[in-house]
């Protein structure tokens, strides 16, 4: 039996290790071809092994190849935007669907979920338009007539998708995993409501929150439809994802043709990889905590 058990192991773990290595190898190879030059690479098989460090790659990409510093903070600003803000709203949305009580509150609740039965795109031609047509901003009237309204402009990226269902929805049920008596003991000590919040559940939403944040930074940090409709003309406000696009582009030879410096185009894919990767390897025990406790219990 002991022999079996082995065994089974054995080939369990030898088949995690395969695929554990099939899914590193994309990265493993853009990794090692971002130290080669164009002609050491033309030169590669399917294992790259660069004969030197080359570090131009990176060079040109920090150095020269575009305003990335700005698109990171741009994207750094937005992502702490819309953790902070849709944050609290979800949360505070969340306490509110699972323990107060009020008439109409299922009624309520289930019109909220049905925002996610339709996909984000059907939504972007009409937060376009009401963004363009915003009373009294970017040269548009009381009526929104006369201008761009917030189009290539900072509120065209903050203020689409302010209140989000899914998160209250996932905060709703985090509050159900946690007992109820926390707060009833906290109400017999005289805590308000505020304080409940910012005392007890809070800490205990701490995996929950974990998970927020990862969702939405990875998913900031890679948007590049909305940016490239709303703020495309405006390169000064442009993310992460807009701008490396806007390098990769450039970096063709002929315009139209798949003739490129693919280096360097797989350094911008490593760079732009690296600050999800890193958070989600920060994060992951909170991660998993969060998505279990969500799971089972919720």
């Amino acid at each position: 039996m002991k022999t079996q058990r082995y065994l089974q192991r054995l080939f369990i773990h030898g088949v995690l290790l395969v695929g554990g290595v099939a899914m590193m190898y994309p990265l493993l190879f853009a990794l090692a071809v971002s130290f080669m030059t164009e002609a050491e690479y033309s030169q590669v098989s399917w294992l790259p092994l660069p004969r030197h460090l080359y570090l131009g790659n990176y060079f040109q990409l920090f150095a020269g190849a575009g305003n990335i510093w700005l698109w990171a903070f741009n994207t750094l600003f937005r992502i702490a935007w819309y953790i902070i803000v849709p944050g609290a709203t979800s949360i505070l949305g969340g306490y509110v669907f699972a323990r107060l009580r009020f008439r109409g509150r299922n009624l309520v609740f289930i019109f909220l979920l049905s925002a996610l039965l339709l996909p984000g795109i059907v939504f972007q031609v009409p937060s376009y338009v009401m963004l363009a047509r915003w009373p009294l901003a970017g040269g548009n009237n009381l009526i929104g007539l006369g201008g761009s309204g917030f189009i290539n402009e900072w509120p065209a990226l903050l203020i689409p998708g302010l209140v989000n269902s899914y998160y209250i929805f996932f905060f709703r049920q985090s509050f159900y995993a946690i007992p109820i008596d926390y707060e009833e003991a906290a109400r017999v000590d005289g805590a308000t409501t505020f304080q409940i919040l910012r005392l007890i559940y809070l800490p205990m939403l701490g995996p929950a929150i974990a998970v927020m944040v990862i969702f939405q930074s990875v998913a900031l940090w890679n948007d590049y439809v909305w940016p490239w409709i709303a703020v495309g003309g405006n390169p000064n406000v442009w993310p992460v994802a807009l701008g490396f696009q806007q390098i990769m582009a450039s970096s063709y030879k002929v315009p139209g043709v798949g003739i490129a410096n693919y280096p360097f185009l797989l350094t911008v894919a490593m760079v732009a990889s690296m600050p999800p990767v890193l958070l989600f390897l920060f994060l992951q025990r909170y991660f998993v905590e969060g998505v279990q406790g969500f799971g089972i219990k919720g």
